[in-house]
């Protein structure tokens, strides 16, 4: 949440961030040994916190996790732009 100089709250935007495995049975990929993994936004949210954002994602959609190893990350917009390695799905970020 950013506080303005004239009292307002403004939410911030944060983006789920899932990875998609992809393994051909090829050498590209050691004959199924070495999967490539593949970074996407899955969702967009406003939120205050992190926290909130998350939970407000569950809501929206139950089958996203945050917990274990494979589980889902919560990104803030800059945290997206810096790294270009995440399929935006034609998402306009700014």
């Amino acid at each position: 949440m950013v506080q303005l100089t004239n009292g307002e709250k403004r939410m911030t935007t944060y983006y789920v961030i899932a990875e998609r495995y992809i393994n051909s049975n090829t050498e590209e990929h050691g004959y199924g040994d070495y999967p490539e993994r593949r970074s996407y936004i899955t969702l967009r949210v406003q939120a205050d916190t992190k926290r909130k954002a998350q939970n407000k994602a569950k809501k929206i959609d139950p089958r996203i996790s945050f917990s274990g190893m494979f589980g889902n990350q919560i990104l803030e917009t800059h945290e997206v732009l810096e790294r270009t390695y995440i399929d935006r799905n034609g998402l306009e970020i700014s």
